[in-house]
């Protein structure tokens, strides 16, 4: 479950991306290129992990689907800085997605969730850290800058990814420990 969420969180928020900060313009082009650097291994970690924990017997598998999906989201998110900046998302991406897949085949049962949270965070960090760049950028150039409304929108979710991710990992750990309590009166009974 946490999977699909993390996997769809990267999704909506490049897709957030492409459509609200496609059209303006970067006034410096040094931060242009880490923008979707950034985005794109954090991206790209966080895809090739899920999709390294769904399949962990078969590390060729989930590295491909990785690359495909990451290579998927970074296009959305590389695509308003140009051709160079589009090269080095992709590659970017393709690097993390390789490493998210080997760790999360690598990752014991009882550090998955852990991990899943940890990455989530630190995508959602690194996306709210560069919309704030965005946004100063814009001011600054005096270009109109996000509507109010679509901000909002942008902390709401941002919010509450935050909040299903610390909920879920809330009812799985409960669910973990339930099952250990049943384990060892299970046990205990024999």
């Amino acid at each position: 479950m946490l999977g699909f969420i993390s996997l769809l969180m990267v999704i909506v928020f490049s897709i957030y991306f492409y459509l609200n900060y496609v059209k303006m313009e970067m006034r410096h082009p040094d931060t242009a290129k880490c923008i979707p650097m950034l985005l794109g291994m954090t991206g790209g970690l966080a895809v090739g992990l899920v999709f390294g924990i769904w399949f962990p017997e078969m590390l060729a598998v989930s590295t491909i689907l990785s690359i495909l999906a990451s290579a998927g989201t970074t296009w959305l998110i590389g695509t308003k800085f140009g051709v160079n900046c589009q090269i080095e998302a992709q590659a970017s991406s393709l690097m993390g997605a390789v490493m998210g897949a080997m760790l999360g085949v690598m990752l014991g049962a009882d550090e998955v969730t852990l991990m899943l949270i940890a990455f989530d965070i630190i995508y959602l960090l690194s996306f709210f850290s560069i919309t704030k760049i965005l946004e100063k950028d814009a001011q600054a150039a005096n270009q109109p800058s996000l509507k109010n409304g679509l901000l909002s929108f942008f902390y709401i979710a941002f919010l509450l990814s935050i909040c299903l991710i610390g909920t879920i990992d809330i009812v799985q750990t409960n669910s973990f420990i339930h099952m250990e309590k049943q384990e060892t009166i299970h046990h205990h009974g024999h």
